[in-house]
């Protein structure tokens, strides 16, 4: 990883999103439903199902973005704690960073609600890739270090916009490694 996403900005988060987002497509676009479906064992996500994974967490981050853009996101309790948010981001960022040490189970709530993925997976992630980053596109005026935003995984985590935007895109390269390394065993179906 050549950028150190817990200082990253913006601009740098951006392109970022757009590099990861074209390696997504480049190296999985062509896959068939099987492969994109096909893991090495029960306990193990396929390449279809981190996608969908992540499809399914980041339209959590879509709805609050929005409501700051358009000035009517409201300030929640747990928004205005003040150590909270800074502290919390970067434990996120951390856990999240490729290769990183220890296991963080995914909530619940940004689990797919199934295991077999529809072909069209590929598709729809490139879609909602270019949507996340036309949000982050809207949000460079703002001052992201000082918007509070709560994460869609649970209303007591709570972060800065900018931190929220780190997670994203620390959380695709974590994907982007994982489901290479499943691309790249030999079992896989070519």
């Amino acid at each position: 990883m050549a950028t150190n996403i817990e200082q990253a900005d913006l601009p740098t988060l951006i392109d970022e999103a757009m590099s990861v987002s074209a390696e997504f497509a480049h190296r999985f676009g062509a896959l068939s439903v099987t492969q994109l479906n096909w893991r090495p064992n029960a306990q193990e996500w396929s390449i279809g199902y981190c996608l969908e994974h992540v499809i399914t967490a980041n339209a959590g981050f879509f709805d609050p973005i929005n409501r700051i853009l358009d000035g009517t996101k409201s300030v929640s309790f747990w928004e205005r704690l003040p150590l909270l948010p800074a502290l919390l981001g970067k434990l996120l960022i951390r856990s999240l960073v490729p290769g990183a040490k220890g296991f963080v189970p995914a909530p619940k709530v940004f689990l797919p609600s199934s295991t077999d993925v529809a072909a069209d997976v590929v598709e729809r992630f490139a879609a909602q890739q270019r949507e996340l980053i036309s949000l982050m596109e809207r949000c460079r005026g703002l001052d992201s270090a000082t918007i509070i935003v709560t994460s869609p995984a649970s209303p007591f985590i709570t972060y800065s916009l900018i931190d929220a935007f780190r997670i994203i895109v620390v959380h695709l390269q974590h994907h982007l490694h994982q489901t290479s390394k499943l691309l790249a065993l030999p079992e896989f179906p070519r």
